[in-house]
């Protein structure tokens, strides 16, 4: 895909093969394009009218309904507890940085130059999926919106441990209840291009072990390698919690 110029954010001055990829990516083509461009666009980018900012305020509130509607509908007998441990999972930064990186969609940012490393920020990533989430549905209306969220999150029917939602709480909580010192995490080996980052991070607890884990950045090493944590030395294969400390 051919990089726009990232000198303005105005539908008129992008790049058309942005504007066909992205397009084709979100599978809608959009009547008004002007919300598409702001969706993507960071307030870092000089001469922009708008940023994502207001669209993603929308989609925070757009995905929020389906999500709840689906799982009140799907999990009948849930109660609210379940629920809403459920919506959060579905719904957290790590969540939808997810489903950007899925799509790619970080590539899609349009930003200053200067700010190096930007597309790989969850934070970043997760902002932008709220962001087209008010764009899909400020142009195709709710049921478009709708579709494209039922279609790029994976709802499990078991409820996910804690252990796989957030990692790296579970590993700090778990030391401090052993009485082991603070998880340390490691950056091992970085490898890949600048645009397309591979990064190794170990996790180790003194006296416990070391695991290590990849991922597209930072955040997504770090949890990898504290979920290995928890499963190697922490739970057994069914997920429960083991009886005695591995020294």
């Amino acid at each position: 895909m051919k990089k726009s110029s990232r000198k303005s954010a105005s539908a008129d001055s992008i790049d058309p093969q942005w504007l066909s990829s992205v397009q084709a990516v979100l599978c809608h083509q959009f009547a008004d394009q002007t919300s598409l461009v702001t969706a993507f666009t960071h307030a870092s980018l000089s001469g922009a009218p708008s940023s994502y900012e207001r669209l993603e305020f929308l989609g925070d509130r757009v995905l929020g309904l389906v999500l709840t509607d689906y799982l009140l509908r799907h999990f009948s007998q849930a109660d609210q507890g379940e629920l809403t441990k459920r919506y959060h999972d579905l719904s957290n930064e790590a969540a939808l940085a997810q489903v950007c990186q899925q799509l790619n969609l970080q590539e899609f940012i349009l930003h200053a130059s200067s700010q190096k490393g930007l597309i790989e920020r969850e934070s970043v990533q997760s902002d932008i999926v709220e962001a087209v989430i008010a764009a899909l549905y400020l142009d195709g209306g709710f049921d478009l919106a709708r579709k494209f969220i039922l279609a790029h999150w994976t709802i499990p029917e078991e409820l996910a441990s804690q252990a796989y939602t957030n990692p790296k709480s579970e590993l700090q909580e778990w030391a401090a209840s052993e009485k082991c010192e603070r998880p340390s995490y490691d950056l091992i080996e970085q490898t890949g291009s600048a645009h397309e980052p591979q990064f190794k991070i170990a996790v180790s607890i003194r006296g416990v072990g070391q695991c290590t884990g990849q991922g597209k950045n930072h955040k997504q090493a770090e949890r990898e390698a504290a979920r290995k944590f928890l499963c190697r030395f922490v739970h057994d294969d069914q997920g429960q919690k083991k009886n005695d400390k591995i020294i």
